[in-house]
Parts: C-alpha cells; structure tokens; sequence
C-alpha cells in the first residue's frame, strides 16, 4: 500500500512540474530600421521642390541631389515638433552644414549633394523645401565694415527678384553670412504692381537686413535698427 502511495506522489510531482517543463514564451522578432536614400528631382522648368516625410529614431533620410559650381542652394526643413535637423554634405563628402534647419549657400563644388536628415528626439514628421538657381547676375556693395556680394538668378531688367542671395563679409574680422533674400518696391497707384525699385530684403530669423538702392545697409532686430552705414554699389 505505502508503494502505491509513494508512485501516486512521484506521479502527482512530475505532472505538476510538466507545464514548466514545456511552456515557453513566445519569442519577440525585432525588426532593425535603416536609413534611406532618395534622389531629388525637379519637376520641368522649375527650381525648387518640397518634400513631405517622416524620419524613425535612430535612422536617416538622406537625399541626393545633383548641382554645380557656383549654384546658390536654399534648405530649409520644418517639423511638427520642432525635432528634425539636417547635415548638408558636398561632393568630396566635407560637411557643409552640421545639424541646421535651414541654409543658403554658394555651392563649392559639381556632382551629387546629400542632404541627410534625422531627429533629434523620437520620430519625426517633416517638410524638407530644397530649392538652386543659377548665376545670373552679381552685384557687390562696400560699407565702412561690410562687403556685401548679391547674386541673383534674374536677368537685368525683370522688374521683381525673388531669388537674391547675400553673402555678408566683416572686412574687420573675416566672418561671413550667406542669405536668401529678394528685390523690394514701392506699389504703383493700383496697389498691386510694383513700381520704384527701393533695394533687397534679406531675414535671419529675428534680424532683417536690408540692402537699399544707394548702398546703404540697414539691419534690424526686431524692428529695432541695430546697424546703419553707408555704402556704394559696383555692378
């Protein structure tokens, strides 16, 4: 009788243990994201493109996109919570720019631009308006501390500008500033059609800059004048 008890509680032992020995968890496949590559394409006749994504943490967008020497590229990238930043990289791979939200800027040099996007926290939805233009005309301005070189892509005589870039030298220290700007008027009697050409309008996020008709640099901040001087232009 003792024996039969005693393989009863062996039997009961192992049945109890037989679930641990095999129940096992369900394994948790991971997937590993990894960045992608696009080229950017113009449409015909046009100069600029805007670029609608979202980027995954811990990966990379990166766009291609082909351009020459002395071309004037415009970047600019927005997000919905502020949390995506770009690298723009040349040619020869020599980084440009290191984690902005926008650039303009004379190209150095021909053959494929990258332009690498990435968050800076969690994923991140964003606008990615990349825009170049030729060379068509340049214009330099000398101050008492300033030599201002403008280029546009308009041809002499066109009326309004909207692609006039500055490039802002201190003739005192050697730094530089490059930005994208546009020709500025007055407004005929209509209202509508431009008329007296008063000079360009260049804005770096709370500073405005103005170039006028006679040479003179106007720059303010915050509708504050903080710089004033006098200038000549040489076509």
């Amino acid at each position: 009788m003792k024996s039969v008890e005693l393989l009863l509680g062996f039997c009961l032992f192992f049945s109890s243990l037989n679930p641990i020995l095999v129940q096992a968890k369900p394994l948790t496949t991971i997937i590993a994201q990894s960045d992608r590559t696009k080229r950017i394409q113009f449409d015909r006749g046009e100069i600029s493109t805007t670029v609608e994504d979202a980027v995954i943490r811990g990966t990379r967008d990166i766009y291609l996109l082909g351009a020459n020497a002395p071309q004037i590229m415009t970047v600019s990238l927005t997000s919905l919570e502020n949390n995506a930043v770009f690298n723009l990289v040349s040619p020869n791979n020599i980084i440009l720019k290191k984690e902005v939200t926008h650039t303009n800027l004379i190209l150095p040099a021909n053959g494929d631009y990258k332009i690498i996007v990435g968050g800076i926290r969690g994923n991140a939805t964003y606008n990615l308006y990349v825009e170049i233009y030729d060379v068509v005309s340049t214009q330099t301005v000398k101050t008492e501390n300033y030599k201002i070189i403008l280029r546009s892509n308009c041809i002499e005589g066109a009326v309004t500008c909207n692609h006039v870039s500055y490039e802002g030298i201190n003739v005192n220290t050697g730094d530089s500033i490059q930005l994208a700007g546009k020709t500025i008027h007055t407004t005929c009697a209509d209202g509508l059609t431009p008329c007296r050409f008063l000079g360009y309008k260049f804005v770096n996020g709370d500073y405005v800059y103005f170039v006028q008709s006679d040479g003179s640099l106007l720059v303010y901040q915050e509708n504050e004048l903080i710089l004033q001087e006098e200038g000549t232009s040489q076509n």
